[in-house]
């Protein structure tokens, strides 16, 4: 996916833990979040990674042009056993117009 947005808000860098499935290591992702517009819907983009660690501090007074990827993650709920989705959107590139 493809957008001309505009930065609404930028969280710090956050660091949390999860457990990698396949070896079942303690693991750390870094990541910041970026609540974007494109005038019509907003929505929440996660850099992530060594980009996140070095992720400057977006001008919300510029326009920007951000190339994202989208994953759907499927999960059952610990509480209810009901299956579970949530939508994670990833910016791959962000680039000022």
């Amino acid at each position: 996916m493809e957008r001309i947005v505009r930065i609404l808000n930028q969280s710090g860098l956050q660091t949390r833990q999860y457990m990698d499935r396949k070896t079942g290591d303690q693991k750390v992702i870094n990541s910041v979040v970026l609540k974007l517009t494109d005038g019509t819907d907003t929505f929440l983009g996660e850099i992530t990674g060594e980009r996140a660690v070095s992720c400057p501090k977006y001008d919300p007074q510029y326009i920007y042009k951000v190339q994202c990827s989208m994953v759907v993650r499927e999960w059952n709920s610990q509480q209810t056993g009901e299956a579970m989705q949530a939508t994670t959107i990833y910016v791959d590139k962000i680039n000022m117009m």
